[in-house]
């Protein structure tokens, strides 16, 4: 076994094998949802009192050139609004729905859908949403249903690896 100086490299390594295992994951997750939502675009978050970060976005590349890695602050985002419940999960129009109105988001998405990814203790991590550039009036019940599945597999996921983490810094401490 190395020396002690050696073992920060070690888990810099296992942490990032167990954050692209994660990643696949959401990745795959994301896909699943932009395809069967029909969107142009579909991401998960963080959020916490002050600010939202696109954690992972999969879609269109313009958007996803866009806003890969933003931060911005709650208050201009869906998912707060959502989050809030001052919208709906599901909203077929942003434009016609008036907490909506005066985001600047709005004038590039036409539709959002957008579910918490709540963790085993009621804590939310995040959200996992889906933008259309235009209104989609074919979405409902079973999209809303969809959305919510993977949050939980995301949920899930990411508990997991916050668990191997936990496990593997015991490790090196108890070494």
């Amino acid at each position: 076994m190395g020396s002690a100086d050696e073992q920060p490299d070690y888990a810099e390594a296992i942490e990032r094998i167990e954050a692209a295992r994660e990643n696949d994951v959401i990745e795959q997750a994301l896909v699943a949802a932009r395809e069967r939502l029909g969107m142009n675009a579909a991401y998960v978050t963080t959020i916490d009192p002050r600010v939202q970060m696109l954690e992972a976005i999969v879609g269109d590349p313009d958007i996803v050139n866009t806003y890969s890695g933003v931060v911005m602050p709650v208050e201009e985002t869906f998912c707060q609004l959502m989050l809030n419940g001052e919208i709906p999960n599901v909203v077929r129009d942003t434009r016609v729905e008036p907490a909506m109105r005066d985001l600047a988001a709005t004038r590039e998405f036409g539709a959002y859908v957008g579910v918490p990814v709540r963790l085993a203790d009621g804590r939310v991590h995040g959200t996992v949403c889906c933008v259309s550039r235009d209104a989609k009036l074919d979405l409902g019940p079973e999209e809303l249903r969809f959305m919510q599945v993977l949050a939980g597999i995301i949920a899930a996921r990411l508990e997991q690896v916050q668990g191997d983490m936990a496990r593997l810094t015991a490790r090196f401490r108890s070494n």
